[in-house]
C-alpha cells in the first residue's frame, strides 16, 4: 500500500489517498474503513439516458463516486473488499443518496487501485495501522505447505492473515505386506499435485522461506521428491530455492496445525522478521506465564480493563475485530485501552482474526494481558462478560492534530 496524499484537519478529521498494490493491502483496507466513513474510488455503474429516437438506453460507465459507508465486507478467497453505502457527493450521472456498492480488488476491472478514505476521527490505532500498511518492510515473505499422506494445504503467510491458495486431497491406500506398489504410486501422484501447487502459487522472487510441515517423515519425503524432480526436469529455478525450504513437525495436515509450527523456537528464529512470529511468541509467553504464575495473567474484557485501571499491564494481546465494532463507543474504549498501555511503555500486540494465533486468542474472548505484578483479586471477575458500551473512564483518544510532525508518515 502506498500513501499518495493526506489532509488532516483540527480535532482529527481528514482524508488520505492510497494506492492498493497487493492482496495483503486489501485486508489492511478492510481494517481501516468503518461504518460512517467515506470512500471515494473509481467504479462502474449502469446509467440510463435517452437515445436519439427517444428510447431509453442503458450503458455501463466508469466514474468516480464518494459514498458514506453502511457496510463493509471482505472476501479473502476472491480478494475483494466491498463497501456499501449512499452516494454523498454530486455526480453528473448519479443522484445524491442513491445506494451504491464499491468493489476494490487488485485484479480485473475493479483494480483501479487508488481510493480516498475520509474519517471524522483518525484515532491512533487506525493511524498506526495505516503507517504499517504503507511500510514496505512489513510485508511477509513466507509460504507454507501443511501436509500428511493424502492431504495438503498450500498457504501464503502475510503479516495479517494466512491465505489458503490450494487444498489437495487424494486417497492413499495403506501399505500391505504383499507389496507397497499401489501405495507408492498414489503417494507419488499426490506429491506431484502438491509440487504443482507450490510452483503455481509461490513467487520465489518474494518468498524467502517455505515451511513444509507434517507429522512423521512425509515432509522429508516430499522435499526429496521435489528436488529429484527438479534435477530430472532441469527445473533450475526450483533447485536454486532449496535453501529456502524449511522442514517442521506438526500433528496433522490441517490448516490449524500451522499455529503449532509458528510457536516452534527453530521456526521462530528463521522467521524473526515476520509479524506472525511476534504474535506467536506473545501468545506462547502468555500460556507459559499462565502455567507458572497464573496471578500474572488475565483474559476477557472485564479482568483486562480492571488490570489497566491498576496500571498493571506489561503486554496486551488484543484481537483486531474489536476495532471493527459497529459501536463507536466500544471502539473508543478499546482504543483508549491500547493508548493507556502504550503510555506506560507496555507492549501491544494486535492479532489478526485471519491468523491461527488470532483464532486462538478469540477463544480467550479476544483480549488477554500479561501483568507486571500479581493481581489475584482480578480472578474473581467474569472473563466471559463483555464491557458495557460507554465512554472510557480515564485517558483520552489522541487525535492527529495532537501528534508532532515527526510522528506522521
Amino acid at each position: 500500500m502506498r500513501l499518495l496524499d493526506r489532509r488532516f484537519e483540527k480535532h482529527g478529521s481528514g482524508q488520505v489517498k492510497i494506492k492498493i498494490e497487493d492482496d495483503e493491502d486489501l485486508w489492511q483496507l478492510y481494517n481501516l474503513v468503518f461504518v460512517g466513513d467515506t470512500v471515494r474510488a473509481s467504479t462502474f455503474r449502469k446509467v440510463q439516458s435517452k437515445g436519439p429516437t427517444g428510447s431509453v438506453v442503458t450503458n455501463k460507465i466508469r466514474l468516480n463516486l464518494t459514498i458514506r459507508i453502511v457496510n463493509v465486507d471482505f472476501d479473502p478467497q476472491s480478494a475483494i473488499v466491498r463497501y456499501s453505502g449512499k452516494v454523498c457527493s454530486e455526480s453528473e450521472h448519479v443522484k445524491m443518496g442513491v445506494h451504491h456498492t464499491l468493489e476494490v480488488s487488485t485484479v480485473g476491472e475493479r483494480s483501479s487501485g487508488e481510493l480516498t478514505i475520509g474519517k471524522d476521527c483518525w484515532d491512533t490505532v487506525v493511524y498506526q495501522r495505516l503507517e504499517k500498511a504503507c511500510d514496505s518492510t512489513q510485508k511477509a515473505d513466507v509460504a507454507a505447505v501443511v501436509m500428511e499422506e493424502g492431504m495438503a494445504h498450500v498457504c501464503l503467510i502475510t503479516p495479517s492473515m494466512t491465505i489458503l491458495k490450494q487444498k489437495i486431497e487424494m486417497p492413499i491406500p495403506r501399505k500391505r505386506r504383499s507389496g507397497a506398489t499401489e501405495h507408492d504410486a498414489k503417494l507419488t501422484k499426490f506429491f506431484e499435485a502438491v509440487l504443482r501447487a507450490v510452483t503455481t502459487h509461490v513467487n520465489w522472487g518474494i518468498v524467502k522461506c517455505l515451511l513444509v510441515c507434517s507429522p512423521g517423515f512425509v515432509n522429508q519425503d516430499f522435499l526429496k521428491y521435489a528436488m529429484d524432480q527438479a534435477v530430472k526436469r532441469d527445473m533450475k529455478e526450483l533447485l536454486k530455492t532449496k535453501s529456502k525450504w524449511m522442514l517442521a513437525q506438526c500433528s496433522g495436515g490441517y490448516m490449524h496445525c500451522l499455529k503449532e509450527v509458528m510457536m516452534d523456537k527453530a521456526v521462530a528464529a528463521r522467521l524473526t522478521d515476520t509479524k506472525a512470529t511476534d504474535e506467536a511468541k506473545a501468545l506462547d509467553r502468555f500460556h507459559d506465564m499462565m502455567k507458572n504464575d497464573e496471578d500474572r495473567v488475565q483474559y476477557g474484557h472485564k479482568p483486562v480493563f480492571a488490570a489497566a485501571e491498576k496500571q498493571a499491564i506489561e503486554a496486551l494481546l488484543v484481537l483486531d475485530t474489536v476495532f471493527r465494532s459497529n459501536s463507536v463507543a466500544k471502539r473508543k474504549q478499546f482504543i483508549q485501552l491500547v493508548e493507556d498501555v502504550q503510555e506506560l511503555n507496555g507492549e501491544v500486540h494486535i492479532f489478526s482474526s485471519m491468523h491461527g494465533t488470532g483464532q486462538e486468542l478469540s477463544n480467550l474472548n479476544g483480549l488477554a494481558a500479561i501483568l507486571r505484578f500479581p493481581c489475584p483479586e482480578l480472578n474473581e471477575l467474569d472473563s466471559e462478560e463483555e464491557i458495557e458500551d460507554g465512554m472510557p473512564q480515564s485517558g483520552s483518544v489522541v487525535y492527529l492534530d495532537e501528534l508532532d510532525d515527526d510522528d506522521l508518515l
